[in-house]
C-alpha cells in the first residue's frame, strides 16, 4: 500500500480576542480530525506568529487559506462553517 502525499494544506489564522475566531476552532479541529489522511492542518495565532499572516497577506481573524502544493488555491476572510469548508476541501481533493 503506497502512502498518500498530503498536497493539500489548510492554514486557519485566528486570534485569541475573536469571538468568530473561538467558535471556527471545532470547526478546524473535527475538520483534522476527519481529512487527517488527505489534509495538512495548521492553526496560526496572528497575534503571537505575525509572519506566517504578512506572508500570505492575512489581515483579518478568522481567515482559512487552502494550498496546493505551496501555492493558495483558496483564500477565505471570514467564518466558515463545516458543510462548506468540508465542500471546498473534497473539491481540491
Amino acid at each position: 500500500m503506497s502512502t498518500i502525499d498530503k498536497t493539500l494544506t489548510l492554514i486557519n489564522f485566528e486570534n485569541n480576542w475573536c469571538a468568530q475566531c473561538y467558535t471556527q476552532r471545532p470547526i478546524i479541529n473535527k475538520i483534522s480530525h476527519d481529512f487527517n489522511s488527505y489534509l495538512n492542518v495548521r492553526v496560526v495565532n496572528s497575534d503571537v506568529h505575525p509572519e506566517p499572516a504578512k506572508k500570505y497577506n492575512v489581515y483579518s481573524a478568522p481567515s482559512t487559506i487552502l494550498l496546493r502544493d505551496g501555492k493558495i488555491v483558496e483564500k477565505i476572510t471570514r467564518f466558515i462553517d463545516q458543510s462548506q469548508l468540508t465542500t471546498l476541501i473534497k473539491y481540491y481533493l
